[in-house]
């Protein structure tokens, strides 16, 4: 993909303190519950807030970015209040294969940590780079958006076991949002703390490596890293057509107006003929 042209942003570093999980009832029985970690850096650049409003801000939002950070709220509000526990919450393979508690593959997504400046600098990476990713190679394509973070949950899913300390997944797939943005916007220019710049291309890594400075485990990232580019050399580079299902694209963008929508079929195949006619009737 060809960028659009080259931009400066500038990047602040923020001590990220590890995130206490509220309301665990067996404090030592899941100690890798223990904390839930942050983004390190957030863009000083303020946010294209055109809206004369936070409603009309929040309304402006594309429509996966905005069900992302609606979701984050709501689950991180359920928690602070203690109306739900992180227990529910977390990917447990057990409960999914034994009690079917098949939400848990959607929940261990959405829970950044309980309130506190790491948690807005979450939620922060995802309006920021969701935004933006979301608005230029996926604009009017808010389904192929959420396909894609499905395909790449997947992957991390399957890392998760293979590793078996990953109880929530929200941090890797922010990482890979960010790392699908710096594949978008490869040659835009980002500031370091306003001492050296950095292309877009390399800012996932350059965020893995301060991560790693100030103590931190880099699993998150590089699973978020990998699996970002997972799906990238999948579409950008062996041209797999990674498109939603077209009950989702129908759902999310609209029916397609083509003559051709009427001959698909839920998963976008196509629908040759029309049965064919009897012999002698």
């Amino acid at each position: 993909r060809v960028p659009r042209g080259r931009a400066t942003t500038s990047v602040l570093a923020c001590r990220a303190p590890q995130v206490p999980i509220l309301g665990s009832p067996q404090r030592g029985a899941f100690p890798e519950l223990a904390a839930v970690r942050t983004p390190l850096c957030c863009s000083a650049a303020p946010c294209a807030m055109a809206a004369a409003s936070p409603e009309e801000w929040y309304r402006s939002l594309p429509k996966i970015t905005r069900g992302y950070l609606t979701a984050a709220l709501v689950t991180t509000v359920c928690v602070q209040l203690e109306l739900l526990s992180p227990l529910l919450l977390y990917l447990d393979f057990d409960g999914l294969t034994r009690k079917m508690e098949l939400w848990r593959l959607a929940t261990n997504f959405v829970f950044f940590g309980k309130f506190g400046l790491p948690f807005i600098f979450s939620l922060f990476f995802l309006v920021r780079y969701g935004r933006e990713l979301e608005g230029k190679r996926y604009e009017g394509r808010a389904a192929d958006l959420l396909w894609a973070m499905m395909l790449i949950g997947l992957v991390q899913v399957a890392i998760a076991y293979i590793l078996g300390s990953m109880p929530f997944l929200a941090q890797p797939m922010l990482s890979a949002i960010v790392y699908l943005w710096s594949r978008e916007y490869a040659d835009q220019v980002v500031s370091i703390f306003g001492l050296f710049n950095v292309q877009a291309f390399y800012f996932p890594w350059v965020l893995l490596a301060m991560r790693v400075l100030m103590g931190q485990s880099p699993v998150d990232d590089l699973v978020g890293i990998f699996s970002g580019h997972v799906f990238y050399f999948a579409e950008d580079v062996q041209g797999l057509r990674m498109k939603a299902p077209t009950f989702l694209r129908d759902l999310l963008d609209g029916p397609a107006p083509t003559p051709e929508a009427r001959n698909r079929n839920m998963f976008g195949g196509h629908h040759w003929g029309g049965g064919g006619q009897r012999l002698g009737g």
